[in-house]
């Protein structure tokens, strides 16, 4: 018995010395991958799963892609997963740098495609949060498509720097608002992505914000470098994710909560963006994308706080002159009120002592699935009923609410094949028999 385990461990050092020497033939400007420190951590077990965990740069996702085509024909290899190292706890962690170190909260607004409207959500929510009584300012981070400027009529003003302190610069303020976009610098961007990460990582450490309760960080549209770079570089307190109602929108939402969730940032809202048209003459609610997936985010994530933003004419006409529709119109509008309940929800949500999971496990002997909660509380559950009962896109359909999984027909002897945290107070469970089908 002791050789049958020294053999296994023998056997798992050669894998993993046959993966290093793999990825030590990815080359970058620099050097191999492994010497530059871009690999930080290989993991293998005896079912032939491998998982590397590569350093949070520029570099990421190419190297990733390197990562997957070098080791692709491995056979031995039965699952790969390359995923973002998790982030050190340092000082930095917790001590904001440069002029970020007086602001309480951090909050990036960020959508997983362009044209949904994430700017003007960004602004609204700002204003929101100022008309609540918060020292609040926003910063637009979009180098290539700087929208800030137009939102709030200021595409004229030049940024300026205190003569005591010229590597600073002074915020441009509107309506009690401190707000800074590269925008404000007149400049036409054609640069490549190492360099625009820089600038933005610089132009916000460098804006002097002074004290503030909220920063808004208007993100680029996407997971792309830039937003990566950001996410490791600032400490963000948690995220909106505006979307609308399609498909494919829903499909990228689902990619940029997971990548928030890497990055141990919670997702607080999902804002579902002309999400409908009233008609002003009958006052039908028209849906042209469809109904939308809020209740599948509800149930999947565990995102509560989630709204849904109708299409009105007001919106663009005031966000073409310059002035935030919740600082145009009353309070009793319907947008104020939606914006209003959007952003005490945020500040709810980042109020919370802890934004977290509970701890699911599954027992072996017993096969059950044991939920226990932040508060010790522990609840037992047998795994082949909760199969029964999964709430999936596969099991049920989000539209009608009709079950699409045949209770009878689930395996007794199913189990957890893995179980993962998603969004903020959700748990994903892999189940075996699904892993079978595939």
């Amino acid at each position: 018995m002791f050789y049958r385990y020294v053999f296994r461990f023998s056997n798992l050092i050669s894998q993993k010395q046959e993966i290093q020497q793999r990825l030590q033939s990815i080359k970058t400007a620099t050097g191999d991958i492994m010497s530059q420190g871009q690999v930080e951590n290989i993991n293998v077990d005896q079912s032939g799963k491998v998982v590397i965990e590569l350093k949070l740069d520029q570099d990421y996702r190419k190297i990733k892609h390197l990562c997957q085509e070098s080791l692709k024909d491995v056979e031995w290899i039965k699952n790969l997963e390359i995923k973002m190292a998790p982030k050190p706890v340092s000082s930095e962690k917790v001590f904001k740098k440069g002029n970020l170190q007086n602001v309480k909260k951090i909050l990036a607004v960020s959508s997983c495609k362009g044209g949904v409207g994430k700017s003007t959500v960004a602004v609204n929510l700002t204003f929101s949060l100022h008309k609540l009584g918060y020292k609040v300012g926003i910063f637009d981070a979009d180098i290539y498509g700087p929208s800030l400027p137009t939102l709030i009529g200021k595409e004229k003003h030049k940024l300026e720097a205190p003569e005591d302190r010229p590597k600073e610069i002074i915020p441009i303020e509107f309506e009690g608002v401190k707000t800074m976009s590269f925008g404000f610098a007149n400049t036409k961007a054609v640069m490549r992505g190492p360099m625009v990460s820089s600038i933005v990582t610089s132009l916000i450490y460098s804006t002097i914000w002074n004290d503030l309760d909220y920063l808004i960080v208007d993100m680029p549209p996407g997971t792309g470098d830039i937003s990566l770079t950001l996410c490791q570089e600032i400490k963000f307190d948690g995220a909106v994710i505006v979307t609308t109602p399609q498909k494919l929108s829903f499909i990228d939402v689902v990619k940029g909560i997971e990548m928030f969730d890497q990055l141990k940032v919670p997702t607080l809202s999902v804002v579902e963006n002309m999400a409908e048209y009233v008609c002003p003459n009958c006052n039908h609610h028209h849906k042209p994308f469809g109904p939308g997936y809020q209740n599948m985010l509800k149930k999947q994530f565990g995102i509560k706080n989630s709204i849904s933003i109708p299409l009105y004419g007001d919106i663009s006409k005031y966000s073409d002159l310059g002035s935030p529709v919740v600082m145009t119109l009353p309070d009793n509008h319907t947008i104020n009120k939606l914006y209003s309940t959007l952003a005490l929800g945020v500040v709810e949500e980042l109020n919370q002592a802890v934004l977290e999971p509970p701890h699911v496990r599954y027992e072996t002997g017993t096969k059950l699935v044991i939920v226990r909660q932040q508060d010790g509380k522990e609840k037992k559950i047998s795994a082949h009923y909760l199969r029964q009962k999964c709430h999936c896109a596969l099991c049920i359909d989000e539209f009608t609410g009709k079950k699409l999984i045949n209770e009878q027909s689930v395996d007794e002897s199913v189990y957890p094949h893995k179980i993962e945290s998603k969004g903020n107070y959700a748990v994903a469970i892999i189940w075996s028999d699904e892993i079978i089908k595939s």
